[in-house]
Parts: C-alpha cells; structure tokens; sequence
C-alpha cells in the first residue's frame, strides 16, 4: 500500500504467516523524529501498551482478545537515508504455541504502524 494518508508516508507493507506478523514502513522522517511519535502514538492506541522505547526501537505489548492471547510487538528503527527512516515491526504472539490469531496480529501491526505515522 502507498500513502496511507500522511504526505510524509512513502509505503507501508504488511505481510503475516500463522500468529506472526511483519510489516514494513517506509516515511520521509529522521530516525530522531521516531521515538517522540511512538509515544504520542501510544495514546491513539487504548489496547496496546508502550512497555519501552529507546533511539533504535519500541515495544508494545498487546492483551488478549477473543481472537489471540495477546501479542508483543517490536518497532525497529533503520535509517535509509538523513530524511528517510524504514520502521519495520514485528509481532509474536505472548503464548509462544500459539498457531493462528484469525488476523490480530496484522491488524495490530497496521494500527500501531498507522498511529505513528500520523504523528509525523
């Protein structure tokens, strides 16, 4: 998908595979500007919690739903270039034997990847 709605945007890829998750954005912001917009980010996002955030990553950790026993998911910061940052995010389920989520963990993915993007 491209341009989801935010100029700074340049392509946001979500692909998942039993109950993980990985998605991939890429926007024209520096890596300096991420981790103030993951928190900002984390109040758009009622269900998921900001356990840690630090220059090169975030984490947030995600309850349990009817449809998976909950999640963590890892943001990782990489620099393409001095104006562009490609966010890659993954997610795994909390219950390691976990086998399918019905699809939770790539809406999480896009909701948390969408979230920090509007706060570019």
């Amino acid at each position: 998908m491209t341009n989801m709605g935010n100029a700074k945007t340049i392509s946001l890829d979500i692909t998942s595979k039993r109950a993980r998750g990985r998605g991939e954005l890429v926007i024209s912001a520096p890596v300096a500007a991420l981790p103030p917009a993951v928190e900002r980010a984390a109040h758009r996002l009622p269900k998921m919690t900001l356990t840690g955030v630090w220059q090169e990553r975030a984490e947030f950790s995600v309850g349990m739903t009817w449809k998976s026993y909950g999640s963590n998911i890892v943001l990782s910061f990489e620099p393409v270039d001095a104006g562009t940052t490609r966010v890659v995010a993954t997610s795994t389920p909390a219950v390691p034997t976990t086998l399918m989520d019905w699809g939770q963990g790539k809406a999480d993915l896009a909701e948390v990847l969408n979230a920090v993007a509007a706060e570019l």
